[in-house]
């Protein structure tokens, strides 16, 4: 079973998964349509999409080591409910594009971080 304080982590992760997920299909602009994005913001948060998926997949391997698939599935459930309910919800339309641009900014550490954790601790 999956450490109950790796679940906000992982819903984290799944809300920051389908924020990017948004940028690359170009939904963004729907809800923040002057926004402006600079070329390093931009890669960052590709670079962030990327690692996010081999991310996840390590994390939720390592989850439950050895003897507890549980674990990892817990992982991707978690995530993929985040990632559905920020997507079902357009949850996106309440972040500002200042906070829009600190979280493509920052989505990189945020999810390799995250992923670290449930690794060590879940």
């Amino acid at each position: 079973m999956l450490n109950p304080a790796m679940f906000p982590v992982m819903a984290v992760v799944g809300a920051i998964a389908a924020n990017l997920t948004e940028l690359v299909r170009g939904e963004n602009s729907r809800w923040q349509p002057a926004m402006e994005i600079g070329v390093r913001t931009f890669s960052l948060a590709i670079a962030a999409y990327t690692v996010l998926w081999f991310a996840l997949l390590t994390a939720a391997v390592y989850a439950g080591g050895d003897a507890d698939v549980i674990a990892g599935v817990e992982v991707l459930g978690i995530f993929l409910l985040a990632m559905g309910i920020y997507s079902l919800f357009h949850l996106s339309r309440f972040i500002g594009s200042k906070l829009q641009l600190w979280i493509y900014r920052l989505a990189l550490p945020l999810v390799i971080g995250g992923s670290f954790l449930v690794c060590k601790f879940g």
